[in-house]
């Protein structure tokens, strides 16, 4: 068979050119499949509804207003004390019918001679003492760890000032030194938060969001420490600083030492958090606040039973059946540890805890507003219209104050100028009159506030 027809096979495909290393696109990071996180999230750590916030309501003091806030029930009391009070109610009850309708009479003798034993000796547990002691320690940790979260405010503020320039470059500078302090404060978070844990789980979910870049998760990793690499990301921002100095982006030392200490200040705060993260309240005390109110409340289930017995030495004046005062002291102090409790880590998932998942992006997008979309956006300077006028912007009758305040030693004044015309009455020979002083005076006060406000105020058309 001739085989001269057969057409030849096509030539293979060239390969395809390779770029230069610029050229090269730079791969996504690797989306995290939430599938591949290595255990189950318990239920307990799902985020909470938010709990109430009374501010609103708690913006006059009136009666009614705080009758409301006791009786809400979301965040509240209530809600945290009602199921150890339903146990502790049960469980008296329980003894009670036992002592009421089980026991024989040498056996009520012994019941209620334990309970007028125990019952005297009930102030071993100093509970003000504990409960009072303990609350100090953990307000001031909150509050001190409240103060320490970290706002990029300062730091945006600075950088929009001091980094000059509207090219890419500069843009890109400012952004990347805001984008590195909130990579900062990200990492701290992952390792105590557990709302921001299960939302970063990878540093590859942390590139994925954005917050650093596919080549800076990178250089990141080829930097090997074994301890907690925070500071990484504030190296690059301070060095970024210089880079700006160098290319005249920054004007001098002055500017880039003040954008420096306000990052030194926001890695500072964050360091606190990460203190005392690793260095908790000593379990023991924790452990000794619980065993004194439950130890308490324990034995009141037995010391706080109403005796009936005709021969008993503690017998109960009036049979109320429900230890009413009992109850009130029970909702009282274990409230009082339930608010201890809830203060002790603040970077959890209870409803009053600090959502630091908020504070991330919150602080990421007002502070690339600040160094980018606001940046160099000055109004036109122009004259006020309070020139040449006594300051007074415009109000209404609903806002506008009810009283001036010119300091408490200005009454002086006034008494002074009474005390002139009651010498002036004495001296022209007449009784002084003091309805008709406190009438000049009220009328001296309404002519100089009416003097105050006799001005109008008339904004430019434009």
């Amino acid at each position: 068979m001739n085989n001269n027809n057969i057409p030849n096979p096509p030539a293979p495909a060239p390969p395809p050119p390779v770029g230069e290393p610029d050229d090269v696109p730079v791969k996504p990071p690797k989306i995290f499949d939430f599938a591949e996180w290595p255990f189950e999230i318990p239920d307990i750590f799902k985020r909470k509804e938010l709990s109430y916030n009374y501010n609103y309501d708690l913006a006059t003091s009136k009666s009614l207003m705080i009758i409301r806030m006791i009786f809400k029930w979301r965040g509240s009391l209530w809600e945290a004390v009602y199921k150890e009070l339903i146990v502790w109610i049960c469980a008296y009850t329980f003894v009670s019918l036992i002592y009421r309708f089980a026991l024989t009479g040498s056996q009520k003798d012994l019941f209620e001679r334990f309970g007028e034993y125990c019952d005297a000796r009930m102030g071993y547990l100093p509970l003000n003492f504990v409960l009072g002691f303990f609350c100090n320690i953990i307000i001031r940790r909150w509050l001190k760890l409240y103060t320490s979260l970290g706002n990029i405010d300062n730091i945006a503020l600075f950088v929009s000032a001091y980094v000059r320039g509207k090219d890419d470059r500069a843009r890109q500078i400012r952004r990347n030194i805001i984008r590195y302090c909130v990579l900062s404060q990200c990492l701290v978070f992952r390792d105590i938060h557990v709302g921001v844990r299960r939302r970063f789980p990878t540093l590859e979910a942390v590139a994925q969001a954005g917050i650093m870049l596919p080549h800076e998760l990178e250089k990141f990793n080829s930097i090997k420490s074994r301890y907690q690499k925070y500071w990484v990301s504030f190296n690059w921002a301070l060095e970024l600083l210089n880079v700006a100095k160098a290319e005249k982006s920054i004007d001098g030392d002055n500017s880039r030492n003040a954008i420096a200490q306000e990052i030194s200040k926001f890695r500072a705060a964050l360091t606190t958090v990460s203190m005392y993260d690793w260095v908790p309240i000593p379990l023991m005390y924790p452990q000794l606040v619980n065993m004194a109110v439950h130890t308490y409340f324990f034995l009141c289930v037995f010391t706080r039973q109403f005796f009936i017995s005709a021969d008993a030495h503690n017998k109960t004046e009036v049979d109320l059946y429900i230890p009413f005062m009992t109850i009130i002291e029970f909702i009282f102090y274990m409230g009082w540890l339930k608010v201890a409790m809830e203060l002790l880590n603040p970077f959890g998932e209870d409803a009053d805890d600090f959502d630091c998942n908020l504070l991330i992006d919150r602080n990421l997008a007002i502070g690339l507003t600040s160094v980018d979309d606001a940046y160099d956006q000055l109004p036109e300077v122009k004259p006020d219209v309070f020139v040449g006028r006594s300051v007074k912007p415009l109000d209404s009758d609903d806002t506008r104050s009810l009283k001036y305040h010119f300091g408490s030693a200005a009454q002086m004044e006034e008494i002074s100028y009474l005390k002139k015309e009651e010498d002036k009455m004495i001296a022209a020979g007449k009784k002084p009159n003091k309805l008709k002083l406190w009438m000049k005076s009220v009328k001296r006060k309404r002519f100089e506030t009416s003097a105050t406000q006799s001005y109008s105020v008339s904004f430019p058309t434009p």
